[in-house]
């Protein structure tokens, strides 16, 4: 059974032709089978035809980076640092204690929310406190199958404690050398073996949280994984500054070159922010075919800094697009994260010639997001013979009109509200833009409840003395003090 879009306005990402106007598309069997002006149909079985007339078909959108679970949390926290975030984050999930049903729901959800806003494909870097379990993975890779959505579950690893290491007297000799107990990797292929047997759209990589937070020997066990199983690597990396600061006090031969000798850059990696890799950092990750996923606008709302997003282009590093989690960006829009990637790089760059093109940016939310991760390497991200069919279809609305240039105007105007449809392996989950697997309004029934409980756990852990908050206030003031950035020029201060 096969479907015909026709009279189809089709944005390709080819620099010389950018968009195909009066095109003909076949998807048949989950796959893009024929694309043209003219294209022979009587080989196909056609059940379905969709006149696309004064409609744009693109491909679908990539989340390259989130934390599905924290929808939960969304817009509970503003002006805080990252790492202080992070704490308050934890513990109100560890006095939530989520049981599966509810991490499924909050997932349910932001799929949705990102089906809607035409993310087809998502990686969630899953972690919960307290810990991971097969039966909370699985909730996760049940809400992709419901939904409908493409994903890749990044189960979180994590052995140390940076900003406690960096509060103690000798912040080296609290290196973790022990070696993990396995159990983590038996959960592991206890998941991947679910997913080969009983999933075509969702797949595992394996997820260290941070190389600061991972000992030499989990990041040893972790490649060791990945290259057993044929699967790929997703971490975070230098997103803030006081992680810069931490890297330089733990290791003296600097953090890149520790992951060089660990073996941990390679193509399989895929690292979320980089905001504070330096010049020979950059050097290294596109030294090994490694990716790089921009979260703008996480980045920018705890602060963090921006990417050095044209540097890392220029030497030829994969750059995707990540929302992060809905309490840090605090939406799951690509859309969103492509304009500011272009919008950031114009601050970031005195040369205008070197800035993120909107086919750039357009291209960071779609075909880069698929290179960046093993999984949907060269089968999702275009609109292409061979291709997955994980395409978009927008009825342009006001914000579209007049539509000039098509390129431009998806990047710098469209919002997610012209989503009319939405093809994922070639099934139609978003329809006159109302989901068609899962009704939405029981989702928001079951989690606003489970949020809410959250909500008061959180108000009565910010009601507490903390001293960690106090410790990491301590040591930014320090960082602020030692890590120079490249904006700090630019700071007010008083």
């Amino acid at each position: 059974m096969a479907i015909l879009f026709e009279n189809a306005l089709v944005v390709t990402l080819e620099k010389q032709k950018p968009i195909l106007e009066g095109q003909q598309l076949v998807v048949d069997q989950g796959m893009i089978a024929a694309m043209g002006n003219r294209i022979k149909t009587e080989r196909f079985e056609i059940n379905e035809r969709i006149d696309c007339s004064g409609m744009i078909v693109m491909p679908g959108l990539i989340n390259a980076h989130s934390h599905l679970t924290e929808i939960l949390q969304r817009s509970l926290r503003d002006n805080v640092r990252m790492e202080i975030w992070r704490g308050y984050r934890v513990l109100t999930e560890e006095m939530a204690n989520l049981c599966p049903e509810e991490i499924g729901a909050a997932a349910e959800l932001a799929c949705a929310e990102m089906l809607k806003n035409g993310v087809t494909a998502v990686v969630d870097h899953f972690s919960t406190s307290p810990g991971l379990s097969v039966a909370k993975m699985r909730a996760i890779l049940t809400a992709f199958e419901k939904t409908g959505i493409r994903g890749v579950i990044a189960p979180s690893l994590r052995d140390q404690d940076f900003v406690q290491m960096l509060a103690s007297r000798s912040p080296r000799r609290k290196l973790s050398k022990s070696k993990s107990d396995g159990s983590w990797q038996e959960e592991v292929v206890a998941v991947l073996d679910h997913l080969r047997k009983s999933s075509k759209i969702a797949a595992l990589v394996i997820g260290p949280s941070s190389p600061l937070n991972c000992s030499d020997s989990l990041l040893q066990e972790a490649i060791t994984m990945a290259e057993k199983y044929d699967v790929g690597i997703h971490t975070h990396l230098l997103e803030t500054r006081l992680q810069r600061w931490a890297a330089r006090k733990l290791y003296r031969e600097g953090l890149g070159m520790r992951l060089k000798r660990l073996g941990f850059l390679s193509p399989r990696l895929s690292a979320a922010h980089g905001v504070w890799l330096d010049e020979r950092e950059m050097d290294l990750m596109a030294s090994s075919s490694a990716s790089v996923v921009h979260n703008p606008a996480s980045n920018l709302k705890l602060g963090s800094g921006i990417a050095p997003v044209i540097e890392l282009k220029r030497r030829g590093v994969n750059v995707a697009l990540g929302t992060d989690g809905g309490d840090t960006s605090d939406s799951y829009s690509i859309f969103e994260q492509m304009r500011l990637a272009a919008f950031l790089s114009r601050v970031t760059t005195e040369n205008s010639d070197r800035w993120i093109t909107a086919l750039d940016a357009l291209k960071m939310g779609t075909q880069n997001g698929a290179q960046a991760i093993l999984p949907w390497r060269g089968k999702i991200g275009r609109i292409k013979t061979g291709y997955r069919a994980d395409l978009l279809i927008l009825r342009p609305n006001l914000r579209l009109h007049p539509l000039n240039d098509v390129v431009h105007q998806l990047v710098f105007c469209e919002g997610g509200q012209s989503v009319d449809t939405v093809l994922v392996d070639g099934e139609v989950v978003v329809r006159g833009g109302r989901l068609t697997r899962v009704d939405e309004e029981a989702i928001i029934r079951k989690v606003e409840p489970i949020s809410k409980k959250m909500q008061r756990y959180y108000e009565r852990i910010k009601e507490r003395s903390n001293r960690a908050t106090s410790t990491i206030q301590r040591l930014y003031q320090r960082a602020f003090k030692d890590e120079r950035g490249p904006f700090d020029e630019l700071r007010v201060t008083g």
